[in-house]
């Protein structure tokens, strides 16, 4: 564990974390890239779905990562779909703890590698992914808003 790192409890995300989730979206992300009321809360309820909450020592939500699966060419893949770590909390582990453990379940439902999409102006997020194991596959034009280009980004799970 980092020396700078804080003690977090990770749990599956409940229905009454929705409100807290929203805003810390909302926080992480511009507007028209955060996800929608709607979007998030479909994202949080679609059967199937892993949605990881980390909260600190005085039970407060300091992050969230939702992940779905899909199928190409037979094979199982997660699909890493947001995380969120609160502004004062980042770098120092939560956003690892949180892809750590979506990895770890990903592969409990033998999910062979993880699949995102990352802005291509968000640089600290490709270098999060990057030292994570995550390889850049192809940049994908207008992804957000219509002119935002994003990067694909893949990483097999061993």
């Amino acid at each position: 564990m980092r020396e700078d790192s804080v003690a977090l409890r990770l749990r599956a995300a409940v229905h009454d974390d929705y409100p807290t989730l929203f805003k810390l979206d909302q926080a992480c992300f511009a507007p028209g890239i955060a996800w929608s009321k709607t979007e998030l809360e479909y994202f949080l309820k679609y059967p199937g779905n892993l949605s990881i909450v980390a909260e600190n020592e005085a039970g407060r939500i300091v992050g969230f990562a939702i992940a779905g699966r899909q199928r190409r060419q037979g094979a199982l893949l997660g699909r890493l779909i947001t995380i969120d770590v609160d502004q004062a909390l980042r770098r120092r582990g939560v956003g690892h703890r949180l892809l750590e453990e979506i990895e770890a379940q990903l592969r409990g439902i033998g999910a062979t590698a993880v699949l995102l999409e990352v802005a291509v102006d968000n640089t600290a997020a490709q270098e999060f992914y990057v030292r994570h194991g995550f390889a850049r596959t192809v940049r994908i034009p207008g992804y957000y808003l219509g002119r935002i280009d994003a990067l694909a980004m893949e990483k097999h799970l061993g």
